[in-house]
């Protein structure tokens, strides 16, 4: 009877045959299981480079926040640094101790004002110019009457500066009107609009609150010239 024995000589060569096959198989999918494994722990490395570039991508974000900040820190410093702040002020007597009715705009601000609008108004009626306006309050014919006159609009006052825009002296032809005006003087009502050499521009009614910013100085107001016109309005 024949010896089938699982050592024989037989046996022995054929897997020794397929231990070679498989290793020729292994060595030919050597690429293939180096991705299986880089897909396996790609999670992780994507996990690892986010956790690496986090903190660059906060500290980025930190440098740009606080470089905006400078920006308008550094902005609001130089419109503070030349803001205007234009006030009207009116009185009867001149720097000369002159009784003179004068008309006056003020810059009491830091920097240079550029009146860019301005609005005279008498017990709710605006006016062109002067001589209108004192028709209205003092005098039948302000033509008979001496005064001064100064334009206003497209001026700039310089800091600490104040700028005319009407007088009335009290000479003997101006007498009745000049003591009327003195009078009715309070009842006026002025608002300006001015801009700051950077074009921030600011309104004051002349009332008690302070100036209001504005994009852009009023179209609607009757612009008071100083000059004689076509009349008030």
């Amino acid at each position: 009877m024949a010896d089938h024995r699982s050592d024989s000589p037989e046996t022995l060569e054929r897997l020794a045959g397929l231990e070679l096959r498989m290793q020729a198989l292994e060595k030919a999918r050597g690429p293939s299981g180096w991705l299986d494994r880089t897909v396996k722990y790609l999670p992780l490395l994507v996990l690892g480079n986010l956790l690496v570039a986090a903190p660059a991508m906060i500290v980025s974000a930190a440098i740009a926040y606080f470089a905006f900040e400078q920006a308008d820190a550094t902005k609001k410093m130089q419109v503070t640094a030349v803001w205007p702040r234009v006030t009207y002020a009116s009185s009867n007597m001149d720097e000369e101790g002159e009784a003179d009715i004068t008309l006056t705009l003020l810059n009491k601000g830091v920097g240079p004002a550029i009146i860019r609008g301005m609005r005279v108004q008498y017990r709710g009626t605006s006016h062109l110019d002067f001589r209108s306006l004192l028709e209205a309050c003092c005098t039948e014919d302000s033509t008979k009457l001496s005064v001064g006159i100064g334009t206003i609009n497209g001026e700039v006052i310089r800091p600490g500066e104040s700028m005319l825009f009407a007088v009335l002296p009290k000479v003997d032809k101006n007498a009745d009107a000049w003591e009327r005006f003195n009078a009715e003087r309070f009842q006026l009502k002025i608002a300006t609009c001015y801009c700051s050499v950077f074009d921030d521009c600011w309104v004051d009614d002349g009332g008690d609150e302070e100036p209001q910013p504005v994009a852009q100085c009023p179209t609607d107001w009757v612009q008071y010239t100083g000059f004689p016109q076509n009349g008030g309005l």
